[in-house]
């Protein structure tokens, strides 16, 4: 099993969030997570109803904010943490900034180059109290100020494909993966061309983690299970720029019918279309003993596991349940009864 364990408490209020990462901290999870355009907000919130836990955004998405302000948030979760926070930030792809956040232009295209300049100036603005000059290809400061953080914080990247994971092993501390990452492509793409980039930096592989979501659904009800991992990973998988994942696994008869699935606009669909082999690869699905057991497949492979739990037309009430069964199957310190 994965040493270091964490979860990801999404679609629901903070205060139910912040109840949820309590209990990963009293049962011995490593790590808790939060994602969107509260991200920084939430991870303030939680440090200040914890003491041991690390706790993560995964991700927070670059364009929604400036670099200074970005630079901004992090000195301050370092300082309100102890440390103990880190900075999931991904680039984001296309349709999600233009059809949720309104977001145009160089700012939602180009996800490489954009995310490397940004980890380049973000580098630069955390360096110390100094006047920032920076005249880029996709951002421009004149006397910006810099910051001297008491507590630096690890910055992790999203990335998928290859562009992006090497800029995540030229740059950042760390890879959040996507729930959608299958064995084969953690395993044939994703550690070797992070490892690759490492090495060319004269980087040890020691200071790099490598994360990854998982999509967990644990229900004693196989079928139920299945169901609600499958919309959520049909779901992500549409988008063409996902296209990577879909050939690491061979599914060439599966990406066209995900996609015609997604593109009717049933859920149940999707689930129909998304295939056994493609759940064995990329999710957590069954009863407790069922997902104990497949979480073994990720030891070698990853430094930190993170649950991650199907929210795409799944029930509230299962949805919140789902964590419960979470934080219980992968308990290291037994929740009290009750």
């Amino acid at each position: 099993m994965v040493e270091n364990i964490g979860i990801a408490p999404l679609e629901m209020s903070a205060r139910e969030a912040i109840g949820v990462v309590q209990q990963a901290e009293a049962s011995g999870f490593e790590s808790a997570w939060t994602s969107g355009s509260h991200g920084y907000l939430r991870i303030a919130a939680f440090t200040q109803h914890t003491e041991r836990i690390k706790l993560g955004t995964a991700v927070v998405v670059q364009p929604l904010m400036n670099p200074v302000t970005h630079a901004d948030m992090l000195v301050d979760l370092g300082e309100l943490s102890d440390g103990r926070a880190i900075a999931g930030i991904g680039a984001g792809v296309r349709p999600q900034l233009n059809r949720f956040y309104g977001i145009l232009g160089e700012q939602a295209e180009h996800p490489a180059p954009r995310i490397r300049e940004f980890l380049e100036l973000l580098h630069e603005l955390m360096g110390g109290e100094r006047r920032i000059e920076w005249d880029g290809r996709f951002f421009r400061l004149q006397g910006a100020r810099g910051f001297q953080p008491t507590n630096p914080i690890p910055v992790y990247l999203a990335a998928v494909n290859k562009l992006s994971l090497r800029v995540a092993g030229d740059l950042a501390d760390g890879l959040i993966g996507h729930p959608i990452n299958s064995v084969q492509y953690l395993r044939e793409t994703v550690i070797p061309t992070i490892s690759e980039r490492l090495e060319a930096g004269g980087r040890s592989r020691n200071a790099f983690s490598f994360s990854s979501d998982v999509i967990t659904s644990i229900n004693d009800d196989r079928a139920v299970a299945r169901r609600d991992a499958a919309i959520t990973l049909g779901f992500y998988l549409s988008p063409k720029a996902f296209n990577c994942i879909f050939d690491a696994g061979g599914w060439e008869e599966e990406k066209t019918q995900v996609r015609d699935a997604f593109r009717s606009g049933e859920m149940e669909n999707v689930a129909d279309a998304v295939t056994d082999r493609m759940l064995e690869s990329c999710c957590l699905v069954g009863t407790p003993n069922d997902v104990r057991d497949q979480a073994e497949r990720y030891d070698g492979l990853l430094d930190r596991l993170i649950f991650y739990a199907p929210r795409h037309a799944v029930p509230f009430d299962r949805h919140m349940q789902n964590y419960q069964n979470i934080l219980q199957t992968f308990a290291r310190t037994p929740l009290p009864s009750g």
